[in-house]
């Protein structure tokens, strides 16, 4: 470990606790009893939303300062700001500046006593500044680097990644013009080699930052992060030294051990002393960033994310500090964009979810009718027609097309958060305006620790995929995508982000290369769905006890079944062996399973309908007329059907039930055991051939004979139209048995075909069955 030490003398700190510290919403009025100052979030994002709105439309901008219900109302809002800048390239620049201005006039900068605007303190804090840790990663370069995206719990790379992203442009995950990207990202090892790139990365601990790929691949990054979790630094500093990378961070020098060099310092005391305060700390770790790997090209992320009415004063702190790297270093910016904001997007998703719309299941439909129009409310909104011929970049467009608006706004993430997002927007428009390079893709919504804290948010991700295409990959697989296109966007150069590219609004900056979910594809927007989600949720984890309860229930009845059966062989075969234990118990239990063919039909389970209907045809079919005809009551392959049956239902729904319960008590690595998985995917192998034999068997005994007479194992025939119907499932059984045979056969290969692939599908989350 190495460290090069700035002149500058240590920043000072706040004296007045009477003044807050750092980035601050500005003082909006007094209490009136107390006298203390207030700072209203909402009074002051809709100054600042309003202020944006002016330079587009009076009315608008009115409209918005008259909005009495902010919290809940200013969604129409955001929308109508996008949708009055998509008239011009002008409107769009025009609007981000005045927001930009607004808030770094009016956010105020706390210390020592004073409350100087964002801006002033920027000029007025020049002088402190922090150490310099560095760490260099001990693995040796590979001699070839390969993109690699953690999905499922397999790794994708090469060809499977490949597959996986044409896969997902089908489905309406992600953007084409991302799919692209990524596969360029894969396929070009020049690109993925960032041993000559330099990140700094502010917030470098978030959960979707890019920080582990980055070092992965060789790149020298600069991580700005809180210095209140030793922790933290702890695993960023292991993985730089595990990796081909290098790590420098900010040393706070109140806390280094006096008289002890920093390239002398153990982990524990660097640790210790790594980090720095983006909210408090934005003058000194601009300050500190200027000197950092001078000569260097530098690419600038805005990564930290907090909750509350904190997420848009970190964003304005990260916001002054990239201004002025972006101004005077000449970085290049880089940001994660939510699907959950307003967006422009390609008319392609437009039409994509207005087709989704014609198609959707009657049931969601159903929820918007009685809900009023508030549940799965329409995505595709009317097109925005720009005011007249116009584009940025080196060409103009050669005519206006028309713009279209996707609102995945969700109304419960609040104001606060849509105004940070709405800066970082700002920024990355007037950035790529001035010339510098700007990569800022949309990232799916993720399940990340921030985000599921939220119960609700945790349910809704959970169900929905029912609104197809959406799609809530994990955070590992985030982060690796969104990082490929990182690489992308500072290695091709005409992507969106290239100030040399043509784009008919800057705002169509985020719409390439966008990875939204689904979100932009779907019939519904997304604020509409969240609450059916929900729903969706306990509505399926009730499903599962129930499912829980009938598996269990089956498998205790076909146990009874076996039981009697046993018993009656044992007291020497005296009497029909269908009153011993065909009815009621065989005959309730199997006509009982013709429920599963509408747990299949509604989607309850992921089992084929036809499949099961196939199966459970037969035995219904075998039960019933052996009830029907009492000459069939004592014939002898009641008993191997009995037998087969009992055996393969025991291990069956037992299984099921096993792996419901795993699921359920969150032990899906538990249960079901490995054993009984196995016995799960091979009885079938004798008893299914044995089961339908007797079943053939019973079929036959009700024929009657070509010279009238009942077959021998019978004591009667039963009427021709019957014994038509019976001689044509006997002939069902020639193509019906092995197609069914090798469908179980293709299941048990794909279960037992290895250790790991049998704990995979036999643990993997399903419905149920």
């Amino acid at each position: 470990m190495s460290s090069r030490s700035a002149s500058s003398p240590p920043r000072t700190r706040a004296a007045d606790a009477s003044v807050e510290v750092g980035v601050v919403f500005p003082v909006t009025g007094l209490d009136p009893a107390t006298g203390a100052e207030q700072r209203s979030t909402q009074v002051v994002g809709k100054a600042a939303l309003a202020a944006a709105l002016d330079a587009l439309d009076g009315d608008a901008a009115q409209a918005c300062r008259d909005e009495r219900k902010w919290r809940f109302k200013y969604v129409r809002h955001f929308v109508r700001l996008v949708e009055l800048s998509a008239r011009s390239p002008e409107a769009a620049l025009a609007a981000a500046n005045v927001g930009l201005d607004y808030m770094h006039e009016h956010f105020q900068f706390g210390r020592a006593g004073r409350s100087l605007s964002v801006r002033e303190a920027m000029k007025t804090y020049v002088d402190g500044t922090f150490e310099t840790g560095f760490v260099n990663g001990s693995k040796p370069k590979p001699t070839r680097f390969e993109l690699e995206v953690p999905y499922n719990g397999k790794v994708l790379r090469g060809d499977a990644l490949l597959t996986q992203l044409d896969k997902w442009v089908r489905q309406g995950v992600i953007e084409l013009s991302a799919g692209s990207a990524i596969g360029q990202v894969a396929g070009s090892e020049a690109w993925l080699d960032l041993s000559n790139k330099y990140f700094v990365l502010l917030g470098a601990s978030a959960a979707m930052g890019p920080l582990y790929v980055l070092l992965g691949l060789g790149a020298h990054v600069v991580a700005v992060s809180r210095g209140d979790n030793p922790e933290t630094w702890e695993r960023m500093i292991a993985a730089a030294e595990a990796s081909c990378g290098s790590l420098t961070f900010p040393l706070q020098p109140d806390k280094l051990p006096a008289g002890t060099p920093v390239a002398q310092l153990s982990r524990a005391q660097l640790c210790a002393a790594a980090g720095a305060d983006l909210v408090t700390d934005a003058p000194e770790i601009r300050t500190w960033l200027m000197r950092v790997h001078p000569g260097r090209h530098l690419t600038v992320g805005g990564y930290a994310y907090l909750t509350g009415d904190r997420f848009p004063r970190v964003a304005v702190a990260m916001d002054a500090i990239m201004k002025e790297l972006a101004d005077v270093r000449r970085a290049s910016l880089a940001f994660l964009g939510t699907p959950t904001d307003v967006h422009l997007v390609p008319a392609a998703a437009h039409a994509a979810a207005a087709a989704a719309w014609r198609r959707a299941p009657l049931w969601q439909h159903a929820l918007r009718w009685f809900s009023g129009g508030t549940f799965c409310r329409r995505n595709a909104r009317r097109p925005v027609h720009a005011d007249g011929v116009g584009g940025v970049g080196a060409a103009a467009a050669a005519a206006p097309e028309p713009m279209h608006v996707a609102d995945a706004l969700v109304n419960a993430q609040g104001p606060n958060y849509a105004l940070a997002k709405r800066v970082q927007h700002w920024r990355a428009m007037v950035a790529r305006e001035q010339g510098c390079i700007v990569s800022s893709n949309v990232a799916p919504a993720t399940r990340t620790a921030s985000v599921t804290q939220n119960r609700n948010f945790a349910m809704a991700y959970e169900a929905m995929p029912a609104f197809a295409p959406h799609e809530v990959p994990g955070p590992e697989t985030a982060t690796a995508v969104m990082a490929a296109l990182l690489v992308h966007d500072l290695s091709h150069p005409m992507h969106a982000g290239h100030p040399h590219a043509t784009l008919a609004n800057p705002q169509l900056l985020f719409a390439s290369g966008a990875f939204h979910g689904g979100a932009w594809r779907c019939a519904f927007a997304y604020d509409s769905i969240g609450v059916p989600a929900v729903l969706l949720f306990y509505v399926r984890q009730l499903l599962q006890w129930y499912l829980l309860a009938y598996n269990a229930a089956q498998a205790c009845g076909w146990a009874a079944v076996l039981a009697r059966l046993a018993l009656y062989v044992a007291g020497g075969s005296v009497g029909e062996p269908w009153r011993a234990f065909g009815a009621p118990g065989l005959l309730f239990w199997q006509n009982l399973a013709a429920l599963e063919v509408c747990h299949a039909l509604l989607g309850v389970v992921r089992a084929p309908w036809l499949t099961t209907a196939m199966q459970v045809a037969s035995r219904l079919l075998v039960v019933n007329l052996v009830q029907a005809e009492p000459a069939l009551w004592q014939v002898w392959p009641l008993l191997l059907v009995g037998a087969c049956w009992g055996c393969t239902e025991v291990v069956r729904y037992a299984w099921y039930a096993a792996k419901l319960l795993g699921a359920l008590l969150g032990a899906p690595s538990v249960l079901p055991l490995r054993p009984h998985t196995w016995l799960r995917y091979s009885t079938f192998l004798l008893l299914y051939p044995l089961g339908v034999l007797g079943e053939l068997l019973l079929l036959h005994a009700a024929l009657p004979t070509p010279l009238g007479q009942a077959a021998p194992l019978a004591a009667a025939g039963v009427p021709t139209p019957v014994a038509s119907l019976l001689r044509a499932a006997m002939l069902a059984y020639v193509p019906g048995f092995p197609l069914l045979f090798v469908h179980m056969l293709r299941q048990r290969a794909k279960v037992l075909g290895g250790a790991r692939e049998c704990a995979r599908v036999a643990h993997a989350p399903e419905k149920a069955e």
